[in-house]
């Protein structure tokens, strides 16, 4: 490596660029009999989760914990659902008892989703 090729090395790692943040990683999923489950959406009527391995069926109610951790916000709680749908790998579920603050704060995470979205 001659002189030159030393000072190229050195010129070219000055402009290199700082990483950006890491945007937080979706790492929201409801949690029944000790097993979780991703969660694709989440809105104050009810939520989807993926990946689901059938433990639950349709008509069925049933008591789950749903963890947020995403960007759009960090939250727990938890909540009594009837299940509408268990088929093809997905769980669909309508919440039966929320509070009034709950209902509140999961119409705020579902707009600022939406707003997120839109501006990509």
């Amino acid at each position: 490596m001659g002189a030159l090729d030393f000072l190229k090395v050195l010129i070219s790692d000055k402009k290199k660029t700082k990483p950006e943040k890491a945007a937080r990683s979706n790492n929201s999923k409801i949690e029944f009999d000790g097993k979780s489950f991703p969660l694709a959406a989440l809105t104050d009527k009810g939520f989807v989760a993926t990946q689901f391995d059938g433990s639950l069926i349709a008509g069925q109610t049933a008591r789950i914990t749903v963890k947020v951790d995403d960007e759009i916000g960090l939250f727990s709680f938890p909540a009594t659902v009837a299940i509408n749908d268990a088929s093809n790998g997905k769980c669909v579920g309508e919440w039966t008892l929320l509070t009034p603050d709950m209902v509140s704060r999961l119409k705020t995470y579902a707009q600022r989703r939406k707003e997120k979205a839109k501006r990509g």
